[in-house]
C-alpha cells in the first residue's frame, strides 16, 4: 500500500493535535473505518484474518499483532518503512540502504555499536535473528525474539522506536559505516547483478529501476554526508510510512498498549514527503532486441510485452479470476517441465507469467535458457508450447491435476494452521500489504476455493489466462550470452518471429495410470520394540534388520518428517573412482521402472509426497516431509526408488546440458572460485574433494551408478526415522508393508576404513586462487587443522571459539575499520572422516586492503591466544546458541536429526541430552586453551584474487597453486 492511502486514512482519524484522543476513546465506528482505510480493507469484500489485530495509531502508523505459539515462547517483529531506493534523487543513490546500516550503529539513547550487542546479550544472533533489508520500495528491520519475556519485548520495542526517529548520524560514525556499505557493494558486484541492470535499462528505459539499485553507486555512497543522510531519514521515516508487525506468543491487548505507548508520541520531523515519481513504461514502443554479454553467463532470453497498469482490487471475484489463470499458468509450466524431462527439448528451462511492474505497467514474459549457441532454437520451441496452449486449450486431465494440487495445498494449510511459524505469518502480513492483498485465514481460503473448484473447466481456465496476457506478437527481447552481442539477439528475435508463423499440433492426451508400487512382499515381523523413555523415541527392528525410530509430536499439525538412511553414501567413492555417486543428484529424475517422473507427477497429483533420493557424506537416502494421511504412500515411493529405479537416460542427458554453464561459472566470482578449489587445496588434491573435469562427468551414465549402488541398496544397513503428527502403531504397520517386507539386510554398518581417511595439507605456504569477477574483489581466509568430533567437549569449545572470533572480526574489521561487510568464522569437526577438521575465519575484502586485513587477522589470533576472551564476548557468543537450543524441544526439524540414527548412533543421543550443560560450562579460560591448542599452529592462508593480479603475483594462470 502506498503513502497516498496512508494519508487518506489519516484524514479519518486526525483532528488538530490539541483535539486528538487515544483510539480507545474514539468513536468505535470512526476508528474501525480508519483501520479499514489504512489497511485497504475498505476496497475489498473479503474479511481479514480475525486472528490478527490490525490497528492504526493517531499519528498514522499501522500495526498488526497476532498471537501464535510456534516456535514456543518466541516472537517475530518487523518494522517496515514504505521507502526504498526508488525514493532517492540522483544525488542520494544508496541513501536508503545507508540509513538502514546506520540504524544498527547508534541512536539518541543507544551508544554507537551497542544496539547489536544488546540484542546478542538477550540471545539474538546478528544476521540470523537481527537483520534488515532495503529494496526498491521498502526498508525493513526484523527481530526474531528467542523468548517473549517482558524485558525482551520492551527492549525490542525500545530499539525499534529508536530506529523510527532517533538514529544518530555523526560524521565519524557515518565515515566508519561508509566502508562497510562500500564493502557490501563490492561483495554483491557480479555478472548476475550487471545482467539485471542491463535488462532493466533495456526493458524500462524511462523508469529509475536500473538506476536505483538499493546498494546505490560508489560515487554517491563514497561522498554522501552525514547531514544528507539525516535529511533523507527525516523525510521518509515517518509514522504514515511505517508498519509494525508482531507475531508470537504474546498477549495482544497488553502488546497493543505497549505499541501505543512506545510509538504514540512519534511525529514527522519534516512533514510527509511527496510520493516520488520514478518514471513510466512506454506501451507503444516497437519491438526491439538487446544483449548482455559476459563470459560467465548462460544463454537466456526474456521476451516481454507491456500493457497498461491494472488496479485490481482484492475481492472474491478477482481471487476467482486469479485462481483460474494461475491454473492455466501451472499447466503450461507442467508442459514445459515435461518437455525438459523428456531430454528432447532444446531449452534448459523456461517460464511464462504475467505480473505488475511497480504500479507502472502490466507485463507478460516468456523466459528461456539454453546451452550455448542453442538459444534461437530454444526460444522457438518454448514459444510453440505457449501458442499450443493458447490455440488448443487444456485437457480435462491437466485441469483436474492442478485443481487437485491446489486443493491439497489448501487442505494442508488448514490442517497446519495452528503450527505455522511466527516469521512466516509476519512476512505474510508484510507482503500482502505491499501487494495490496488482504490476509485471510486458511479456512476462509479453503471455503472460497471449494465454492469455485466445482465449476472449474478447461474452457474457463483458458478464457481467464487469455484475458490476463499481453500479446507477445512484437515483443522486446533481451538476451544474455557469452558472445554474439546484438547480432545474436537479432538472430533470437528472428527465430522467435519465424516460429510464430508455423502451425502447432494439438497436445497429446496422457493415459491414466495407477501407482504400481503398493506391494513389496509379506509384511515384516517385529523382533524388537522398545522406548527411549527420556526422549520419547520408540525404536523398532524388523526381522530383515530394517530399523525404525518414531517420535510422535504435535509441533507441526498434520506434518510428518521422514528420514531414510542406507549405509554408504559418498563413502563408497574411492580415490580410483572419486565421483561414482555423482549421478545420484539426478537419480530420482529417472523415475521408476513403471513410471516416468512425469507420470508420477500426474498419478500423485493432490498428494503431499516427495521424490528426493540422494547421497550424503555417509548415507544414501532421503529426508522428506509429508502429511499424516500420505505417510504410507511416501514409504511406498521411497521403497520403490530403492527396489525399482527407472534409470532413464533422459535424466542424465538433462543433467549434462547444464554442464557448460556450470563450468563457465566456477571461477566467475570470488566465492565461486573459493568453493570450487578449497577442498582440493585442503586435501592435497585428493580427487574425492576436487571438482571433476567436465569431460569426466559427461562420460558418466546410469550404468556406472547402477554398478555402485545396487549392492548397498539391496544389502546395506537401513534405518528410518519418523517424527511428527503420527500414530506410532500406524507408522509401524506402514513400514512393515514396505521396507519391512524387503529381503534381509546387513545389521552392522560397514567400516569403509580407507575411505574415512582425509588429510589436511602439510603445505602451509600461502595459496592463491584466481577469479574472474571484478579486479578489486578479493577473499582472505585462514584455516587451521583440528580433529574429528570424537571429543565432544573440544567440539563445543571450538565452535564457541569460532563464534568469539567472528564477534571480534565483526567488531574490528567491520565496525572499527569498515573493511568488510560480512566476516565469518566457523569450526568443522568431521563425524565421517577420521581425525579431520578445521577452524577457519576470513572475509571478502578490497584487493588493496589485503595486507592491512591480514595484519589485523593475525593480531586477533595473537590476542585470543595471549589473553582470554572477555566474559561479555562469551555471553554474546553463547547466549544465542542456548536460546536456540530451548527451541529444539519443539522443533520437528531438530528431532529428525536425532531420531534418524537413534539405534545406530547412541552417542548422538547422549550428546543431545548434555549439549546445553556442556555449552553452559565452557569458560573463557577453556576458550583460551582451545585457541592455544589449534591456533598456535601455522595456518593455511588462502587468497582469492582477480586473475590479472594472480598472473602478476604468480607469473602463470592456473586456478590454484602454491606460492612462496
Amino acid at each position: 500500500m502506498r503513502v497516498r492511502q496512508y494519508l487518506l486514512a489519516l484524514c479519518l482519524i486526525l483532528l488538530p493535535l490539541a483535539a486528538q484522543a487515544e483510539p480507545a476513546q474514539q468513536n468505535a465506528a470512526q476508528y474501525e473505518e480508519a483501520v479499514r482505510s489504512a489497511w485497504g480493507f475498505d476496497k475489498s469484500d473479503l474479511e481479514p484474518d480475525p486472528a490478527v489485530r490490525f490497528g492504526v495509531l493517531e499519528n498514522g502508523m499501522r500495526y498488526a499483532i497476532r498471537h501464535n505459539e510456534y516456535p514456543e515462547d518466541t516472537a517475530s517483529i518487523q518494522l517496515v518503512f514504505d521507502v526504498g531506493s526508488l525514493a532517492e534523487t540522483d544525488d542520494e543513490r544508496g541513501a536508503a540502504h545507508f540509513v538502514e546500516h546506520m540504524a544498527f550503529n547508534g541512536s539518541t539513547n543507544v551508544p554507537e555499536g551497542e544496539m547489536v550487542k544488546i540484542l546478542e546479550r538477550f540471545g539474538l544472533a546478528f544476521g540470523a535473528d537481527t537483520n534488515a533489508y532495503t529494496s526498491f520500495d521498502r526498508t525493513a528491520y526484523t527481530l526474531e525474539l528467542p523468548n517473549t519475556s517482558e524485558e525482551l519485548i520492551d527492549t525490542a520495542l525500545f530499539l525499534l522506536r529508536e530506529t523510527a526517529s532517533e538514529i544518530s548520524f555523526t560524521p565519524g560514525a557515518v565515515d566508519r559505516e561508509r566502508g562497510v556499505v562500500l564493502a557490501e557493494m563490492r561483495t554483491r558486484d557480479s555478472y548476475g547483478l550487471r545482467s539485471f541492470i542491463d535488462e532493466a535499462a533495456f526493458l524500462l528505459p524511462d523508469t529509475k529501476i536500473a538506476r536505483r539499485l538499493p546498494t546505490g553507486t560508489q560515487k554517491v555512497v563514497g561522498g554522501i554526508t552525514a547531514e544528507e543522510l539525516k535529511q533523507f531519514y527525516q523525510r521518509y521515516y515517518t509514522p504514515a510510512r511505517a508498519m509494525l508487525v508482531i507475531v508470537g506468543n504474546v498477549d495482544i491487548d497488553a502488546l497493543t498498549t505497549k505499541v501505543e505507548n512506545s510509538f504514540g508520541d512519534w511525529r514527522p520531523q519534516k512533514g510527509e514527503a511527496a510520493i516520488v515519481d520514478y518514471g513510466s513504461v512506454a506501451l507503444d514502443r516497437p519491438g526491439a532486441s538487446g544483449a548482455f554479454i559476459d563470459p560467465a553467463i548462460g544463454e537466456a532470453a526474456a521476451i516481454v510485452a507491456f500493457g497498461s497498469n491494472r488496479e485490481i482490487p482484492d475481492t472474491l471475484q478477482t481471487r476467482r479470476e486469479a485462481l483460474l489463470r494461475s491454473i492455466g499458468y501451472r499447466i503450461i509450466t507442467r508442459r514445459i517441465g515435461r518437455a525438459i524431462r523428456s531430454g528432447d527439448a532444446p531449452f534448459l528451462s523456461a517460464s511464462f507469467d504475467s505480473t505488475e511492474v511497480f504500479d507502472r505497467a502490466y507485463k507478460t514474459q516468456l523466459t528461456v535458457s539454453a546451452r550455448d549457441g542453442q538459444l534461437p532454437e530454444a526460444v522457438a520451441a518454448a514459444e510453440k508450447i505457449i501458442r499450443q496452449a493458447l490455440q488448443y486449450g487444456f485437457t480435462q486431465q491437466e485441469t483436474e491435476e492442478q485443481v487437485a494440487n491446489y486443493r491439497n495445498a489448501i487442505r494442508n494449510a488448514v490442517k497446519g494452521a495452528e503450527t505455522r511459524r511466527n516469521e512466516t505469518l509476519a512476512e505474510q502480513i508484510v507482503d500482502a500489504t505491499y501487494y495490496k492483498r488482504l490476509v485471510t485465514s486458511p479456512e476462509a481460503r479453503q471455503a472460497r476455493f471449494e465454492r469455485v473448484a466445482q465449476d472449474i473447466t478447461p474452457e474457463l481456465v483458458l478464457e481467464a489466462l487469455k484475458s490476463d496476457l499481453i500479446d507477445l506478437a512484437d515483443p522486446l527481447i533481451h538476451i544474455t550470452a557469452k558472445s554474439g552481442g546484438n547480432a545474436y539477439a537479432e538472430d533470437v528475435r528472428s527465430a522467435y518471429l519465424a516460429s510464430r508463423q508455423l502451425a502447432v499440433a494439438p497436445p497429446e492426451q496422457g493415459a491414466n495410470q495407477q501407482f504400481a508400487y503398493t506391494y513389496f512382499g509379506r509384511e515384516g515381523e517385529i523382533v524388537s520394540d522398545s522406548i527411549i523413555e527420556d526422549l520419547g523415541i520408540r525404536t523398532v527392528r524388523f526381522s530383515n534388520n530394517v530399523r525404525l525410530n518414531i517420535k510422535p509430536t504435535q509441533y507441526e499439525k498434520d506434518r510428518v518428517r521422514i528420514s531414510l538412511r542406507i549405509d554408504g553414501g559418498e563413502l563408497v567413492n574411492t580415490i580410483d573412482n572419486p565421483h561414482g555417486t555423482a549421478l545420484l543428484r539426478v537419480f530420482s529424475n529417472g523415475g521408476l521402472e513403471a513410471h516416468s517422473l512425469d507420470d508420477l507427477l500426474t498419478i500423485l497429483a493432490g498428494k503431499s509426497v516427495s521424490f528426493n533420493f540422494d547421497a550424503g557424506a555417509d548415507y544414501f537416502g532421503s529426508y522428506v516431509t509429508t502429511t499424516t494421511e500420505n505417510t504410507l504412500l511416501q514409504f511406498q515411493i521411497l521403497a520403490a526408488y530403492l527396489t525399482a529405479p527407472g534409470y532413464r537416460d533422459s535424466a542424465v542427458e538433462r543433467y549434462r546440458k547444464g554442464f557448460d554453464n556450470y563450468y563457465a561459472r566456477i571461477e566467475a566470482t570470488p566465492d565461486a572460485a573459493l568453493g570450487t578449489h578449497i577442498g582440493e587445496i585442503i586435501s592435497d588434491g585428493d580427487p574425492r574433494f576436487t571438482l571433476a573435469p567436465q569431460d569426466e562427468l559427461e562420460a558418466l551414465d546410469f550404468n556406472d551408478l547402477r554398478q555402485i549402488v545396487s549392492e548397498p541398496f539391496t544389502r546395506a544397513p537401513l534405518e528410518i526415522g519418523v517424527v511428527g503428527d503420527i500414530d506410532p502403531d500406524v507408522i509401524i504397520a506402514d513400514v512393515a508393508k514396505t521396507f519391512g517386507a524387503l529381503p534381509a539386510r546387513e545389521s552392522n554398518s560397514r567400516e569403509y576404513a580407507d575411505q574415512r581417511q582425509r588429510s589436511f595439507t602439510a603445505n602451509r605456504s600461502t595459496r592463491y586462487i584466481a577469479h574472474d569477477g571484478e579486479p578489486h574483489q578479493a577473499i582472505l581466509r585462514y584455516y587451521w587443522p583440528t580433529a574429528d568430533d570424537s571429543d565432544f567437549a573440544s567440539t563445543i569449545r571450538s565452535s564457541l571459539l569460532a563464534k568469539v572470533l567472528q564477534l571480534r572480526l565483526t567488531d574490528i574489521l567491520r565496525e572499527e575499520l569498515g573493511s568488510s561487510y560480512s566476516p565469518s568464522a566457523s569450526s568443522f569437526m568431521s563425524s565421517v572422516y577420521d581425525d579431520f577438521g578445521y577452524l577457519t575465519f576470513g572475509s571478502a575484502v578490497d584487493f588493496n586492503d589485503r595486507a592491512k586485513v591480514r595484519e589485523t587477522m593475525r593480531d586477533i589470533v595473537a590476542e585470543i591466544i595471549a589473553s582470554p576472551a572477555t566474559e561479555d564476548e562469551l555471553l554474546r557468543a553463547r547466549k544465542p546458541i542456548l536460546e536456540r537450543l530451548k527451541q529444539r524441544e519443539t522443533s520437528n526439524s531438530s528431532w529428525i536429526a536425532i531420531v534418524d540414527e537413534a539405534q545406530t548412533d547412541k552417542e548422538a543421543l547422549q550428546r543431545y541430552r548434555i549439549l546445553p550443560e556442556v555449552i553452559a560450562q565452557v569458560t573463557v579460560d577453556d576458550l583460551q586453551q582451545e585457541a592455544r591448542k589449534w591456533l598456535s599452529q601455522e595456518p593455511l592462508v588462502v587468497e582469492v584474487i582477480h586473475r590479472q593480479e594472480y598472473a602478476r603475483i604468480i607469473g602463470t594462470s592456473p586456478a590454484a597453486t602454491d606460492a612462496d
